[in-house]
């Protein structure tokens, strides 16, 4: 398996040759002493709170794009194929380390897992289906999000299959031969035909219904956005309240609920999703 590799120039979104997946890891467990002594310097101006220097020496890093292979730009009308790996990325997170070594130990399709430059976040490869395309790889993720988005940092950044990976080190890089195939896929549903949408006493009855919900996620709370959000969607459905308007209250409610807001974006694209689910099963209140 091989794909592009670009170098210590931002700049310059122009691939310079091929590495080989065992080589990439190779680099990232013993890189040359003067890359060794770059993430040195990285850490230092991190430590000291020297943003500019620190993301100036993170430029002069070699970068590379493990899910594609591109003629010319970073750009999707120039992709020539997908490799059949997806970048995972959890940024300022406590326990790095700790943290690594469980997603390598719980989740077998993870075939990589390193530190990243700051040693504050983790940095993994998985295998997936090679894609046809962008959408197919963003459905990918789309699924991988539902699986991992539960933990802090997680980013979703990388569903952007052109997005640069920089080099990281890590002489505890963690790997296996044998890692499985993620091959869930989770396209955005196309929202059902529903009822026209009239104000009326129980949209806001549903409000309220949808705020108790929510107001009951102090952690943990993946299963209860999901599952009300599927009910909002289901009363879409029924003709009670407007999709949009649906999706704008509980965008609100994930807004100012102290533990969903640490990753409302995450969340927001959960509850878009359940909601569109939900209007194909319309869900009526009682008399």
């Amino acid at each position: 398996m091989k794909f592009q590799y670009y170098e210590n120039d931002i700049k310059n979104p122009v691939p310079v040759g091929f590495i080989t997946l065992p080589r990439f890891l190779e680099t990232i467990q013993n890189p040359r002493p003067e890359t060794a002594q770059l993430f040195v310097d990285i850490n230092l101006a991190d430590e000291r709170g020297d943003i500019a220097t620190k993301q100036a020496l993170k430029s002069k890093l070699y970068y590379f794009t493990p899910a594609v292979v591109l003629n010319g730009r970073r750009k999707y009308s120039h992709i020539i194929r997908f490799t059949g790996l997806m970048v995972l990325d959890f940024d300022h997170i406590n326990n790095a380390e700790d943290f690594k070594q469980y997603l390598f130990n719980e989740y077998p399709f993870i075939l990589a897992a390193w530190l990243s430059a700051s040693k504050k976040g983790v940095r993994a490869l998985v295998k997936i289906p090679v894609c046809k395309n962008p959408d197919e790889f963003k459905a990918r993720f789309a699924a991988i999000t539902e699986v991992l988005g539960i933990y802090n940092g997680f980013d979703a950044a990388p569903k952007n299959c052109v997005l640069p990976l920089f080099l990281s080190y890590d002489r505890k890089l963690l790997t296996r031969a044998d890692a499985g195939e993620f091959i869930a896929i989770l396209y955005p549903p196309e929202p059902a035909v529903v009822k026209n949408y009239v104000v009326t006493d129980k949209t806001s009855v549903i409000e309220k219904i949808t705020l108790n919900n929510i107001n009951k996620i102090t952690n943990t709370g993946h299963t209860i956005l999901r599952a009300t959000a599927y009910a909002l969607g289901g009363y879409v459905g029924a003709g009670y309240i407007d999709l949009n308007h649906a999706i704008k209250i509980i965008n609100e409610m994930i807004d100012c609920n102290a533990y969903l807001r640490q990753k409302a974006s995450i969340y927001k694209e959960t509850a878009k999703t359940m909601i569109n689910k939900g209007t194909a099963n319309p869900l009526y209140l009682s008399n």
